[in-house]
């Protein structure tokens, strides 16, 4: 290796020791896809929702933001990325995802080529190969008139699976998009991946990166097939063209092409020169490198024998967006008293098909749950995550009459609450918060005046107004509200 290169890699491994492993090795910070929750909502978190009101959980929950590494494995990259792909990855990772969190190691172009040689020598198994119909392998432009139908038909059910698995809440597309804030931009996905591999991950996440925040869906194997061919072949997926003013503006950067590294990937010297450079980058800061020394030990978390809601909080990964306690993340709704909120019955249905209660983007993944796991989930759910204090039901022994009914109505309306909630679909309403058209079947009586009564200790992260409602102001609401139910939809 030239000496300016070993210079260079020096200096930079010595700035990575110096500032960025006191704080993986002592706070615990990662540094590949973390997403950083805002400080306002941990405070808020910490001022209403008090550690003394929390149940005693049966098991430790599993925190997805707080993974030592964040990076994926790099055991198998080689089959996951294209050559070509990786080549332009490692030169520059934000110049290919706009979003990525790997840094620019300032590599040139011997050196990646090195660390692409060296990553080859340590991939174990290769993508199992998928058996394709002919047509689907083919261009849009070298298809029959029969066998673009054909592929118009799979195209449009991957989309439909896609719209249903509500990719875009975690992936943004060439920057739009991705409100979790977790996944990789998508706007390319195309130039990295082949279908087999992406037929392989949808199948199962967990086998590629156990510690992934992606939801292993519980998929079958037609519809990862029909959302492979839409990822594959969608605009969306692919670079925009750029016109030649851009392209001669833009720096050439040197790319290893596949027929070079096929014949480098058995040079010996290239893959202890790989090696060598990726251990002095310290690349094992936020990845599992197979045969590399680390100085950030990582613990292997024992998942076998998961089971119940432990399994399914780990399989689709509930707290990437839900809460629990003081784990998880912020973006839907905390899930800490679920138990004390929510009518089980509701919450079964909802599980296996959510429906759309709240606004815009923030709707829950359909993740195709079978009876017994969503049976599972409401029954951990109505015995583990209550708040401890009794709530009263003021409607126990009787349901609100008529007249209670009207008269919440009234009130409703001139507190201002259909500026954010719709409670009728003919009345309409705002979509700030959720639809209340079926609150009744939703949610309990007893929750529903704890949350009226101080929206902000229910609901720490919420922008409902406190109104200091009486006594008799808080069951006309609750009375008003129960009233929504289903049969009442379109009334």
């Amino acid at each position: 290796m030239r000496l300016r290169s070993v210079v260079k890699l020096y200096k930079r491994w010595s700035i990575i020791i110096l500032v960025c492993l006191p704080f993986a090795a002592f706070l615990h910070i990662s540094f590949g896809q973390e997403r950083k929750i805002d400080n306002m909502f941990l405070e808020l978190d910490k001022k209403y929702r008090l550690p003394e009101q929390w149940s005693v959980l049966p098991f430790e929950l599993e925190d997805p933001y707080k993974r030592v590494k964040n990076g994926p494995p790099l055991v198998n990259v080689i089959y996951k990325a294209k050559v070509d792909w990786l080549s332009r990855w490692i030169a520059n990772p934000k110049k290919v995802v706009a979003n990525a969190k790997m840094p620019n190691l300032g590599l040139d172009f011997d050196e990646i080529q090195a660390v692409i040689v060296f990553l080859s020598s340590i991939a174990e198994n290769d993508v199992p190969q998928v058996t394709w119909d002919e047509f689907l392998l083919k261009k849009e432009d070298d298809l029959s008139e029969d066998e673009y139908d054909k592929m118009d038909k799979v195209f449009n059910a991957g989309k439909g699976v896609w719209g249903r698995a509500r990719c875009t809440i975690c992936h943004p597309i060439k920057g739009v998009g991705g409100n979790v804030g977790v996944g990789p931009d998508l706007g390319e996905i195309t130039t990295k991946i082949n279908r087999n591999w992406l037929h392989s991950w949808l199948g199962n996440t967990k086998s590629h990166f156990p510690d992934t925040m992606m939801a292993q869906y519980r998929f079958t194997d037609q519809d990862v097939r029909w959302l492979v061919e839409f990822i594959m072949r969608d605009t969306q997926f692919v670079p925009e063209e750029k016109d030649d003013e851009a392209s001669s503006a833009e720096p050439d950067v040197k790319i290893l092409t596949e027929t070079e590294f096929s014949s480098l990937r058995k040079d010996a010297s290239l893959i202890e020169k790989g090696r060598d450079v990726v251990e002095k980058a310290r690349c094992f800061v936020c990845h599992d490198i197979k045969g590399i020394s680390e100085l950030m030990p990582v613990v292997e978390r024992k998942r076998d024998g998961l089971d119940g809601f432990e399994k399914l909080l780990y399989d689709i990964r509930c707290l990437t967006c839900h809460r629990i306690q003081d784990k998880g993340g912020t973006y839907a709704p905390n899930l800490t008293f679920a138990g004390s909120k929510i009518k089980m019955n509701w919450e079964n249905e909802f599980l296996q098909s959510p429906d759309i209660i709240r606004p815009l983007s923030q709707q829950m993944p359909k993740f195709n749950l079978n009876e017994n796991e969503a049976k599972a989930a409401t029954e951990y759910i109505e015995k583990s995550l209550l708040i401890k204090e009794s709530l009263p039901d003021i409607f126990k022994d009787a349901p609100p009459t008529a007249e209670i009914i009207a008269a919440g109505e009234k009130l409703f309306y001139e507190k201002g609450c259909n500026t954010c909630h719709a409670e009728n679909i003919t009345k309409g309403g705002g979509v700030v918060g959720p639809n209340l058209a079926t609150v009744g079947d939703r949610l309990q009586s007893a929750y529903i005046l704890y949350h009226l009564k101080n929206p902000q200790r229910a609901n720490p992260q919420g922008v409902e107004p406190n109104f200091g409602l009486s006594d008799e102001e808080l069951k006309l609401l609750v009375g008003f509200l129960m009233d929504h139910v289903k049969k009442k939809e379109g009334k």
